[in-house]
């Protein structure tokens, strides 16, 4: 549009100047004009017509002679006479080269004329073009229109078709699916109805089974409460006496064991029957009926010495005032370690043996002999230890034993057989993993020894880290620690060398400090440990110390594994001895009272069920002189609690049985 702007600019400005052109002309040959020569009433042979004729074939003359060599045109004049009204015509020269500037000028402007008439036909062809081509474009776009929009249509019939195709199959198949989840529904609802059935059968027989286990529970909580009855019945019996009950002891003997059949069959089998149920009730009634028989026979003899008592009241009151008073002496036998020495208040009896303020010599032949055992081994091993090349052996020795001990508990039975059973596969020669290694005691000449003396120390370490915080503890890793000193005598040497290092008031010894030994020196040896140069607090040293007094109690009153053959290797009798031992020794502030405490909150049920009156007079001994000798020496926490559960003890008439120790046939 721009350019056709400027073209019609320039075709106006052409005829304007065609325009000034004409009338310039016309202004030019004015003069020579008279009257009208074009339209109605103009007059059609006339002179001035005839002159115009003759001028028009001159002006003709020139223009043809312009467009020859206008070069070689001479330079004519031409006279033009004009006769207006019949005088003498009044005549006028013109020059030639006016008529060729005229020619050429008329030339020029009919060129003009022709060239603006070429681009107004131009214009309008092309305009028409450009109508033409918008007509066409308008026809194009609309035709395009159109289509777009049938093919919006169709597309939009096709897509609602689409659609509905979709959702009639969309409702097909949620139609399928829903009779489908219906059928399913069905079938599982069946399936949890007779699920439903089969747990209400299962719930009825688990509640059966439950309520006879409750009442096998029932029963033995119920016969331990009678043997219990029956055991402190004797207990405080004499022995001259105890013949009277000879019978009766035979009897609770076998109901005992019975009942301990019993429970053995049950938890093999992991069911209860009710004739196990009707067993276990009459076990019962036949203790509760023998202990009605010791009763009877307790009062018949209760009565006898009341009788007999008044009789010697009598003859007392008679004789009394013939006896003289006569101080009490002391006994002064060493030998018997089944029996306390009272311990007195006054000055100590002069001995020869030196040591024996510091342990009986019972107690240091055992100390020696587990000591040297322990120094000939650990020389012959530090071969092994100071070898560069079996760095890798020790480690992985290390791996198998740390792995299985680090997780030794009472959780069930099976882990626990577990534990004890790797131990011991790899201390009788099997190889055992640990990762893709294969590592076996017989790899090293020295490699068992070496292995005992790690799994010792191991053992003795958790009763610093684990036992000393967590009494029940203890009785998992005695049990195991029986069972393989059983097996493996070399290894208890090894638990007691390991545990007298650490402690060795559980000779009992009481170390004394040597001619030119430090202070530091003398500490280590007694169990104290040092951290940088510095003693560790108290606190911490009776701690550790009550961890090791819980584990060596619990290996005393730990009772074999079942179905062994084998005697205790450290039973009762050596929880005897070093009671016996520790009390016939002046005490100590704090540690006594901290060890001899432990010891009976773990071993002192057991050993009062075993040894009976003994076992009560050695509380009273505990009672009446140990504890005023500790008072002189002792006013911390530790005699504290020992006062305390020994009037606990004497108050009720009993020590509780210690919590974690496992059952007899828990293994």
């Amino acid at each position: 549009m721009t350019g056709l702007m400027l073209d019609m600019d320039d075709l106006l400005s052409d005829l304007h100047s065609l325009k000034i052109s004409a009338l310039s002309n016309a202004a030019r040959i004015s003069p020579q004009v008279r009257g009208r020569t074009i339209g109605p009433g103009c007059p059609r042979s006339s002179p001035e017509k005839h002159e115009w004729i003759e001028s028009s074939n001159v002006l003709s003359e020139c223009n043809r002679n312009l467009e020859g060599d206008t070069k070689l045109a001479p330079n004519l004049k031409v006279t033009i006479s004009n006769r207006t009204d019949g005088s003498t015509p009044n005549s006028r020269k013109v020059d030639i080269s006016e008529c060729k500037a005229v020619s050429f000028q008329m030339y020029s402007q009919e060129l003009e004329r022709k060239r603006v008439k070429d681009m107004k036909k131009e214009l309008e062809r092309r305009q028409a073009r450009m109508r033409e081509a918008d007509r066409l474009r308008d026809l194009q776009h609309e035709e395009r229109m159109k289509k777009a929009e049938a093919e919006a249509a169709r597309k939009a019939q096709e897509g609602e078709q689409k659609l509905m195709e979709a959702i009639r199959e969309q409702e097909r198949i949620s139609r399928e699916f829903e009779e489908k989840r219906k059928a399913e529904i069905d079938e599982e609802n069946r399936r949890l109805a007779e699920v439903s059935q089969q747990l209400k059968r299962k719930e009825e027989e688990v509640r059966k089974k439950h309520a006879m286990f409750d009442a096998i529970r029932s029963s033995q909580v119920n016969f331990r409460k009678l043997t219990d009855v029956f055991t402190k019945t004797l207990m405080g019996i004499d022995k001259e006496y105890s013949v009277q009950f000879n019978a009766q002891k035979k009897t609770v003997q076998g109901l005992v064991k019975s009942f301990e059949q019993l429970l053995h069959n049950v938890n093999a089998a992991r069911e209860v029957t009710q004739q196990e149920v009707d067993k276990a009730a009459e076990l019962c009634k036949s203790m509760d009926q023998t202990n009605a028989e010791v009763v009877e026979i307790m009062n018949r003899i209760q009565k006898e010495i009341a009788d007999r008592l008044q009789k010697e009241e009598q003859q007392k009151q008679q004789e009394q005032q013939k006896v003289a008073e006569v101080a009490p002496v002391p006994a002064q036998d060493t030998t018997d370690t089944t029996q306390v020495k009272p311990v007195t208040q006054s000055a100590a009896p002069i001995q020869s043996d030196p040591l024996a303020a510091f342990a009986s010599q019972e107690s240091r032949a055992f100390y020696r002999e587990i000591k040297t055992f322990y120094e000939q081994h650990q020389t012959a091993v530090k071969a092994l230890l100071d070898d560069p090349s079996m760095k890798t052996y020790r480690f992985n020795c290390s791996k198998v034993i740390n792995t299985p001990v680090n997780t030794i508990s009472a959780v069930s039975r099976e882990h626990f057989v577990d534990k004890f059973n790797k131990l011991d596969a790899f201390l009788s020669g099997q190889p055992a993993k640990t990762g893709d290694v294969s590592v076996s005691i017989n790899g090293h000449p020295l490699g068992r020894t070496y292995c005992m003396m790690l799994m010792a120390k191991k053992f003795v370490g958790h009763a610093d880290s684990m036992i000393s915080s967590n009494a029940p503890a203890a009785f998992p890793f005695a049990a195991i620690i029986v069972a393989l000193w059983q097996k493996y005598p070399e290894f208890g040497k090894f638990f007691l060398a390991y545990l007298h290092k650490e402690c060795p008031y559980l000779v009992p010894f009481f170390l004394p400090q040597l001619e030119g030994q430090t202070q530091e020196d003398y500490l280590k040896s007694i169990g104290y440990r040092f951290t940088d140069n510095v003693l560790e607090k108290q606190d911490q040293y009776l701690k550790r110390v009550t961890g090791f007094a819980r584990l060596y109690a619990a290996v005393v009153v730990t009772n074999p594994r079942r179905g062994e053959t084998a005697a205790h290797p450290h039973g009762l009798e050596c929880g005897w001895r070093w009671l016996c031992n520790i009390l016939n020794l002046s005490p100590l502030p704090d540690i006594c009272a901290t060890v001899i405490t432990e010891f009976l909150q773990t071993a002192g049920a057991s050993l009062w069920a075993n040894y009976g009156k003994q076992f009560v007079k050695v509380l009273k001994v505990m009672q009446e002189q140990y504890l005023p000798a500790l008072n002189k020496v002792d006013e911390g926490g530790p005699k504290a609690r020992l006062e305390g559960l020994i009037a606990k003890i004497t108050a009720e008439g009993k020590i509780d049985r210690p919590e974690g120790m496992l059952s007899p046939d828990f293994w």
